[in-house]
């Protein structure tokens, strides 16, 4: 247990490691594709969007639907996160059909987008943003969601597999054993008959055997009730009689009274009320467990002392039967070996958890958790892996390396638009911004557009002075576009844009 545990925890700092490289490698190159600053940002503020991501693919299976839809926000603002939303998406799609939550994560990036960029960068952000979306949410999403199923699938065969088999089982046992048992019982009734009147003692002794055989033969048949498929035992109107009590205090009182008349150290210890109203498939896991240990303690630690614990919750109930270390050697009696087997099964079934092995300070214990609701899931072995792990990481793995593919594809081969491509190019450009904020949108003064704008720009605001950009493209091919942006004490006072002619090409 410790060694998965050791092994989830690597993988996980594994993973978080992975989107946390991938995330820094694409933020180093946004700008080098033309990436304004603020998808893009200084040391500082990418160490932080990055401490983000790594702590929601950390907390994505504790809180999924948060994380998610964090994810979705923080990939609308920095698109280098774009792995990191895959890795929560894949989760949230192994946990359950949630479209509407889907649909409201899958718009949410556009939604960051139409809030925080200006108006030129709106076109071409969403389209990024939308082909980034489906390989880095949709995909994985839907990938998570198809993993789930078929893992479902597996252990629905398994299960039916297992079930099937106990149905034959259960035939075998039916025919072997059911046919001797009958005769048993007629063999002993027909020398009871006999006996009457002639040999009382002999009566009696014909008697007991046949209601042993019979109760054999009643518990026979619930056992091959509950190796059917759907594990509900067919309960025929005697086994329903013979099995009202079973599980109750007085019966599990009467099973420790029985093995302290066979010589057996037993401290029994019942907590909370009685079973009366539990169903009844639950009540009698109660009893075998409890008969069935006391009867492993009688055939292998004859000499050792027992303690019974069966304790009543609001939603389990708790059976444990706990044996000290033998001090007098017993003779060994010998048994079948599948009597834990059959116990285990049982619980399994109703959706519970079984153990049973040596205790540390010696001896040897049985627990069980038994579910009171009908719907329990079934609980895993312990110790048994789930099927398909190494498989699940290898695509995990080769999952997350395509999306990043497919992220840096897209961030590298379409060049964002400038601000002169938009159709008010200085919409965005708001007044009393500082020349910093002014030069992230359009760039630094270019002294070659300065000097192209003397004689042609309009009249310059007093106390103040300018910067000049050229727009990217040329209206026509007799004139170009200039940006001017004046600036005083308190930041941007003007922006304008004007045109100034070409200058003809000497032949």
């Amino acid at each position: 247990m410790l060694d998965r545990r050791l092994g989830a925890v690597l993988a996980e700092v594994l993973l978080a490691g992975f989107v946390a490289g991938v995330t820094v490698f694409l933020a180093d190159l946004l700008p080098a594709w033309g990436w304004p600053e603020v998808f893009s940002p200084s040391a500082p503020v990418l160490t932080a969007v990055i401490a983000c991501a790594v702590v929601l693919v950390l907390l994505r299976r504790r809180f999924t639907v948060p994380a998610l839809l964090a994810a979705t926000v923080l990939f609308g603002l920095f698109p280098a996160t774009g792995v990191a939303l895959a890795v929560v998406a894949h989760t949230a799609g192994t946990r359950g059909r949630r479209w509407p939550l889907f649909g409201v994560a899958a718009l949410l990036p556009a939604a960051v987008v139409l809030l925080t960029q200006p108006a030129f960068r709106w076109q071409y952000v969403l389209v990024v943003i939308a082909v980034s979306t489906v390989s880095c949410l949709v995909l994985p999403a839907l990938a998570g969601a198809m993993q789930a199923q078929q893992a479902t699938l597996v252990v629905a065969l398994r299960d039916r597999a297992r079930l099937e088999e106990r149905s034959r089982l259960a035939e075998e046992m039916h025919d072997q054993l059911g046919h001797r048992l009958s005769l048993i019982t007629m063999f002993s009734g027909a020398l009871e008959v006999a006996a009457e009147g002639k040999d009382p003692e002999l009566r009696q002794a014909a008697g007991h055997v046949r209601s042993t055989a019979k109760l054999a033969l009643e518990e026979l048949r619930e056992s091959l009730g509950i190796l059917r498929p759907g594990g509900e035992p067919a309960e025929p109107a005697e086994v329903t009689e013979a099995t009202d009590a079973a599980g109750t205090k007085a019966d599990i009182e009467g099973l420790v009274a029985s093995s302290r008349d066979a010589g057996l150290d037993v401290t029994f210890d019942w907590r909370g009320s009685d079973l009366d109203g539990v169903r009844p498939p639950v009540r009698r896991a109660v009893h075998r467990l409890v008969r069935e240990a006391l009867t492993n303690v009688h055939k292998h630690a004859a000499g050792a002392s027992v303690t019974v614990v069966v304790d009543h919750g609001p939603d389990l109930v708790k059976v444990a039967v706990r044996n000290g270390a033998e001090q007098v050697a017993a003779e060994r009696l010998p048994g079948t070996g599948r009597g834990l087997g059959g116990l285990r099964e049982r619980v399994r079934l109703l959706g519970g958890t079984f153990t049973a092995g040596p205790e540390p300070e010696g001896g040897f214990a049985v627990t069980a958790d038994l579910p009171k609701r009908a719907n329990a899931p079934l609980a895993e072995e312990a110790g048994e892996e789930r099927p398909g792990r190494f498989q699940s990481g290898l695509l995990l793995t080769t999952g997350l390396a395509a999306v990043a593919a497919l992220l840096l594809t897209t961030l590298a081969f379409v060049p964002p638009l400038t601000p002169a491509d938009h159709e008010d190019p200085l919409a965005s450009v708001k007044i009393g911004m500082t020349p910093e904020e002014v030069e992230a949108w359009f760039g630094p003064n270019e002294p070659s557009a300065h000097a192209a704008a003397e004689g042609h720009e309009p009249p310059i605001p007093g106390d103040s002075y300018c910067v000049y950009v050229a727009a990217a493209d040329p209206p026509d091919a007799e004139t170009a576009a200039i940006f001017r942006f004046c600036f005083g004490d308190r930041g941007l006072v003007e922006k304008t844009w004007f045109e100034v002619p070409v200058p003809e090409e000497t032949p």
